[in-house]
């Protein structure tokens, strides 16, 4: 079992759990529901949230490597319970033991997966105890709804609450294993039962227990500040933390990818007094697919924080589900158009670029036009409009556009905020103003050193002025492709390899010198990977661009760290000196960077040269 995996999905589950409470107890129409005078209406809607919350919840959970899975899903049960009495109580624990109860088979539609049968899908593991854990939890602390109510220091017995409930629920669960069921092959019992169950029974009860109870404190810290005077400040400050984990949820660490020679990327959101709903993020698809967008949700405050989250999770996961980016966000808009009773929208800018090429489809939903430099070649916005916002209608289509970038090449997104902020005089920045300063702005500086100049700018103009809009901005260069070659590990590879190398070198105009070295740190890790990898065949790239030269070598076979092989002592006599580590010496010595680590089980081996620009291949 992984557990660093698993504390960090159970805690994300929490974050976002309690994130959304936080969110939904500050909405003035959900607070006037949730506290109106119709019982009724409150239990139910109570119950609802917490149902909602555990069907997230079984998503969010973690597969054991047995197949029993670690969730907080009983959480939205006590919520529609202990907050909604036993009609809340009853709607939650209904909710998320239902969606429990078929969740092998929405798991296996979203993997592609078929399920043989519905008998075999149901009894394999603890799906039927979770279900009726879930359902007897959510009823029995409805039963209680009076007097956890009246209770002081109720977070405390949230916890405890919690944990008396997942007590329950693994007991449930440790007497189902241990009845046999020939029709899937289950002995049972209690030896089985305890061996499916003993190493999620602690992580089980402090995550169910711990959730609960900060999750009530939440909701009890949110019911408080609705009766003082400091409500306003006390909001204030709990949007702020919202805006902090909004922040959180974005790529915050850059470079992001420090391996890959292709790109440089840089990104910012500067948020305003209020919480507002622009994001940026970027991410692989596979190893050549890149994808890097801005988006930018209608409305201010908590709805469109919220709606953020949503749209951003949505864009990504079907991105990332294999689908092509047209179809990737027709589905998106489907789906944020479904439950959008508050006629949100989100305008976006979607780029999918792929490194080995530099072909860049993109798709511009209603957002601002991004800004281009061909390598030499002023800034120009790029226009194009796919279609409308997302959430705006059902029968958009969004049509895909297809450009090549170049090494050299620079791409700038901005949102809104960046054009539209204004000094004391109430004039804009304006797209004019933007264009100027990206086509008097020098070549070759970072896109860090971009985006932190362009907001010192705008933060000139706007002056005094009270920044009125998010600004987020994102700034992209590309640097060039790898060329790549995949050849069987066996006599003559070699050759062939050096070949590769020579001709790439000289295509890119890598002094003779810096050529030459390259090709013995070629001979000494390809003859390392020969001996010693029993590897099948090697991936090996060639990246020269702007005075560096990088060398990616790829393959399978064993694992094995060689920036971490012991080095020769070559300074003891020649007859005492070990045998082996000298030609991993000699490319340690002769290169830059020598970097190592593993992708999809893979080695993958990086070697780093600089060189001086303007010299010739000669």
């Amino acid at each position: 079992m992984n557990w660093l995996e698993m504390i960090v999905k159970l805690i994300g589950a929490i974050a976002v759990i309690d994130l959304m409470a936080v969110l939904l107890a500050g909405t003035h129409s959900f607070s006037n529901l949730a506290n109106g005078k119709n019982r009724t209406v409150r239990h139910v809607l109570l119950g609802v949230t917490g149902g909602l919350f555990g069907i997230y919840a079984t998503m969010a959970g973690y597969a054991m490597p047995s197949g029993a899975q670690i969730s907080i899903r009983d959480v939205g049960a006590l919520i529609g319970g202990a907050l909604g009495g036993p009609i809340g109580g009853l709607i939650a624990g209904f909710m998320a033991a239902f969606f429990r109860l078929f969740y092998p088979f929405v798991t296996a539609g979203l993997n592609g997966t078929h399920v043989e049968s519905f008998s075999s899908a149901i009894l394999t593991g603890t799906t039927i105890p979770c279900a009726i854990s879930t359902l007897i939890i959510g009823v029995a602390s409805g039963f209680l709804h009076e007097k956890f109510k009246k209770a002081k220091h109720r977070g405390a017995w949230g916890c405890l609450m919690g944990f008396v409930a997942e007590v329950f629920h693994l007991t449930l669960a440790f007497a189902y294993l241990c009845i046999p069921i020939e029709s899937i092959g289950r002995v049972g019992g209690a030896a089985y039962a305890w061996g499916a169950l003993k190493e999620l029974i602690i992580p089980f009860l402090l995550s169910n227990a711990f959730a609960f109870g900060i999750l009530i404190y939440v909701f009890d810290k949110m019911r408080n500040y609705s009766k003082t005077e400091t409500h306003a400040k006390q909001v204030e400050g709990e949007l702020n933390v919202a805006t902090s984990i909004q922040n959180s949820m974005l790529p915050q660490i850059f470079p992001d990818f420090p391996g890959r020679k292709e790109f440089e990327i840089f990104a910012s959101m500067a948020p305003a007094k209020e919480v507002g709903g622009d994001f940026y993020d970027f991410f692989f698809v596979d190893e050549d697919h890149f994808v890097f967008l801005i988006a930018d949700v209608s409305g201010k405050g908590v709805p469109a924080a919220l709606f953020m989250v949503i749209a951003k999770t949505l864009i990504k996961n079907n991105l990332q589900s294999g689908l092509p980016i047209g179809e990737a966000l027709n589905r998106t808009n489907q789906q944020l158009l479904e439950g959008d009773e508050q006629r949100m929208f989100v305008t976006a800018w979607v780029g999918l670029l792929k490194l080995s090429t530099g072909e860049l489809s993109y798709v511009n939903c209603g957002h601002n036009p991004p800004l281009l430099s061909r390598k030499g070649l002023p800034f120009a916005f790029v226009k194009d409009r796919s279609g409308f916002v997302l959430a705006g209608s059902k029968k958009t289509q969004y049509k895909v556009f297809e450009t090549k970038l170049n090494p050299g090449d620079r791409l700038f997104l901005y949102t809104d905020g960046i054009t539209e902020a204004m000094n004391k005089d109430n004039a804009q920045y304006g797209e004019e103003r933007l264009l100027n300063f990206a086509t008097s702005y020098p070549e070759g500086n970072k896109p860090a050193e971009v985006i932190a100049d362009l907001s010192k700018d705008v933060k000139a103009f706007v002056g005094e002025a009270v920044q009125s809009d998010v600004m987020t901005m994102l700034s992209l260069h590309f640097n060039g492709s790898y060329e790549m070659t995949k050849l069987p590990v066996k006599d003559g590879t070699f050759d062939s390899l050096s070949a590769f190398l020579e001709e790439s070198c000289a295509k890119r105009g890598v002094p003779m010198k810096e050529a030459n070295a390259a090709a013995v740190i070629l001979d000494e890790i390809y003859s390392n990977i020969a001996k010693y990898s029993k590897a099948n065949e090697v991936t090996f790239g060639v990246f020269a661009e702007d005075g560096l030269l990088s060398l990616r070598f790829v393959y399978g076979g064993e694992l094995f760290d060689i920036t971490k092989a012991k080095e020769p002592d070559v300074h003891a006599p020649l007859e005492e000196r070990g045998v082996g580590g000298l030609g991993l010496y000699m490319v340690k010595k002769m290169s830059d960077s020598l970097t190592y680590e593993v992708k999809r089980g893979l080695n993958v081996v990086t070697v780093d040269k600089r060189y001086p620009k303007g010299e010739k291949h000669e």
